[in-house]
This record gives C-alpha cells, sequence and structure tokens, in this order.
C-alpha cells in the first residue's frame, strides 16, 4: 500500500496547488516521472479505497468496544474479573490499561469447577500479553489490503492457540483445555449469530477450533527457532521493494524542487 501511495503521489504532486505548497516544480516532475497518469491515478483510488475500509473497520471495533464498556460500566470487578449478567455463554477480554476479563452468566452456569479454571487461565494469557492489540493490528492490516485476510486469521488463531498452551501449562491437563474448548463451541453453537463480544477483543472460542483441539491433543510444541528466523528475513526482504520506490520517489520530489537554470541562446 505504501508502494501505492508513492506512485499516486508522484501524479498529485503534479498539480499546481500541490505543487506550490510543496516548492517543487510541477513540470519538471512530470517530465521526471517515471509513472504514467493512469497506474497513478488507479494506485490513488486503490489507496483512496483503503483508507475508507481502515477507517469504517476502526469505527467498528471501536463501536463494539464502547458497548462492551457500557454495558459493564455498572459492573464490579473482582480481581479483573466482570461478570455479566446475560444468558449467552461468553467469555472475552477488554485491551488494557483497562483490561477486563468478561464472564456471562450464561457460561458461568454451563461450565465445571475444572472447566472454569481452564477460562480463567486461557483469558488472563489474553489479557497478560495484549492478545487484542494483536489481533486489532492484524485485521486493520487486512482491511487495508484484503490480500492480508489469510494472515488476520492465522493471527487470530496463534493468539488463541498461544492462550490454550498457557492455560495447559497452568491446569496441568491438556485434554481438559481440549475438552472445556469443546463444550464451550458447543453452547456458542446455539446462539449463532448472537454474541456479547462481538469484536471487543479475543473470546474464548476464536480461531480455528479444530486446529487448537487437535493440537490440544497432541504433546506440546517445540520452539522452533529457525522457522522465526526466517520469518522475520522474510519480513524484511519484503521491506526492501518499499525503500527502493520510497528513494525513487524523494529523488523525483528532490529535484524537482531544485532551482531550474534558464539557458538564453
Amino acid at each position: 500500500m505504501f508502494i501505492l501511495g508513492v506512485l499516486a503521489f508522484t501524479w498529485i504532486g503534479q498539480f499546481p496547488l500541490v505543487a506550490s505548497e510543496g516548492a517543487w516544480s510541477p513540470t519538471v516532475l512530470r517530465s521526471d516521472s517515471p509513472v504514467p497518469p493512469g497506474p497513478a491515478i488507479v494506485s490513488g483510488a486503490l489507496v483512496a479505497l483503503a483508507v475508507l475500509s481502515l477507517l469504517l473497520a476502526s469505527a467498528r471495533r471501536a463501536r463494539a468496544l464502547l458497548i462492551v464498556r457500557r454495558s459493564c460500566r455498572d459492573l464490579t470487578a473482582v480481581g479483573g474479573l466482570v461478570v455479566l449478567d446475560d444468558d449467552r455463554p461468553e467469555a472475552f477480554i477488554t485491551p488494557r490499561p483497562a483490561g477486563r476479563i468478561i464472564v456471562t452468566t450464561g457460561l458461568l452456569r454451563r461450565l465445571n469447577p475444572q472447566g472454569l479454571r481452564v477460562l480463567l487461565a486461557h483469558e488472563t494469557s489474553h489479557l497478560t500479553h495484549h492478545h487484542t492489540w494483536w489481533t486489532l493490528t492484524a485485521d486493520l492490516a487486512a482491511a487495508v489490503n484484503p490480500l492480508l485476510r489469510p494472515a488476520a486469521r492465522a493471527v487470530a488463531t496463534a493468539v488463541e492457540r498461544w492462550a490454550d498452551e498457557d492455560a495447559a501449562r497452568s491446569v496441568g491437563d491438556r485434554r481438559l483445555v481440549a475438552a472445556t474448548l469443546v463444550r464451550v463451541a458447543q453452547l456458542q453453537s446455539r446462539y449463532a449469530g448472537s454474541t456479547v463480544a462481538a469484536t471487543a477483543g479475543p473470546a474464548a472460542t476464536g480461531g480455528d477450533i479444530v486446529a487448537r483441539v487437535r493440537a490440544l491433543l497432541a504433546p506440546p510444541p517445540r520452539r522452533r527457532p529457525l522457522v522465526v528466523t526466517a520469518l522475520i528475513v522474510g519480513l524484511l526482504a519484503g521491506l526492501l521493494p518499499a525503500a527502493a520506490v520510497q528513494h525513487t520517489g524523494e529523488g523525483l520530489f528532490e529535484h524537482a524542487a531544485q532551482p531550474q537554470v534558464v539557458r538564453h541562446a
């Protein structure tokens, strides 16, 4: 998206009003620019759509969080836990700095003490590791660039797996965590399309449920430093084209801003 923005601005910068504000020559910029008007205009339109999508996604998340905060405003938090009087079986968190674990009475009534222990350990992991901001960043990135939607789904599953493993270590029983996850998912399936959590924060049954259960029934995962290193290298390599475009665009505008020598015959 950054590259599209640079391409679009090479065309926008050719307008006299914009050029006068930036103190460069629109004529020189037009003659130097390697980007034809057509692709530059398309790039600008795509950037505008991306910004609109970002604003809409941000508004939806903010609205969901505001609704939850209003619902819990007058409720007493005990040790960071808020019990919401609602028959829908839900558990989720709100982000820090005023982070809370929110559990509905509908879920509390349907879980045994062992399941409740798993649930609280899972949600505490989300709160401790700021998972709301991880998923929010991924979702907003996907709103800007639809090609990142699979990555956003992967992040959602990854933070749930993270919390699953923390819960398994806390209770010392991976099968109990898997069974609790299945139990909560079954309860929530009866309320499909009606949720308290909406998009306020990570919920107990977020991500890929089947993958999470399979992982919990398998031995604990091993650390894979080579995979992490490869991902970091790949991300850094992906920044190189953007850096090259930024450098080229900066050079175009710097040259257009230089005083032009007028030669007389």
